[in-house]
């Protein structure tokens, strides 16, 4: 089975990105749900006791009830997401969301590891330091990511 995994969308961070990321990932959520993909939404919440703007992001479409949260920057270190993953007997993550560089980076390199296939939907995936993003991006190519341009 195929997701859409959406990474770190939330108001803590949107605003660092460019504009139109939030209408680019709200473009690949609409084309998910048209195909049936279940999508799957991992929230950054920091530490215990500092919960200020972890939410997700105002305007971000919300489409099921699958939120998994997160202390660290791989998604794949909260259990009940790694045990959801199986259940679904999902084979393949498409990702789109934020940090290019960190939580996105860290979770795709843990999925192609555990035997993901991971298509990363570049048109939805924000960096904030674009130019370094480029030797991320090329690490997860290198390890079997498929980059897909999306045109909405």
């Amino acid at each position: 089975m195929e997701i859409l995994l959406v990474i770190d969308v939330q108001e803590k961070y949107i605003g660092f990105y460019r504009e139109g990321l939030l209408d680019a990932v709200n473009a690949r959520i609409d084309e998910a749900k048209k195909l049936n993909l279940p999508i799957v939404y991992i929230r950054n919440i920091g530490f215990p006791g500092n919960a200020s703007g972890y939410e997700l992001a105002c305007g971000l479409n919300v489409e099921s009830g699958l939120v998994f949260d997160k202390r660290f920057p791989d998604a794949f270190t909260n259990k009940e997401f790694v045990q959801k993953l199986k259940e679904m007997d999902v084979d393949t993550i498409d990702v789109v969301g934020v940090d290019g560089r960190c939580c996105v980076f860290r979770t795709v390199m843990t999925a192609i590891e555990q035997g993901f296939g991971v298509k990363l939907y570049l048109d939805a995936i924000g960096a904030r330091q674009s130019r370094f993003y480029e030797k991320e991006l090329q690490e997860m190519k290198a390890a079997g990511a498929e980059c897909v341009e999306c045109h909405f």
